[in-house]
């Protein structure tokens, strides 16, 4: 029967995380996981475009919402 023991590695030691009891004298596997940065949070990709859109002429917009309409009713039918 395989189990799973999370912890980590400190100086070539493997500390499991609290109240993880794994038997004593078993054979082990160990898998280290890739250690992730933590990426800094940017600004929304929603937010970079808003106001985009603004400067379309009416013509452009309706033209816009009606091949967006199109797509919708091909999604929608029955194929």
């Amino acid at each position: 029967m395989l189990q799973t023991f999370e912890g980590t590695i400190h100086n070539g030691h493997v500390i499991f995380n609290e109240g993880v009891q794994p038997p004593r004298n078993a054979k082990v596997l160990i898998t280290v996981l890739q250690v992730e940065e933590e990426v800094p949070k940017t600004e929304k990709v929603s937010l970079l475009f808003r106001g985009a859109l603004k400067d379309l002429s009416q013509a452009k917009k309706d033209q816009n919402n009606k091949e967006i309409q199109d797509l919708r009713n091909e999604w929608q039918r029955d194929i």
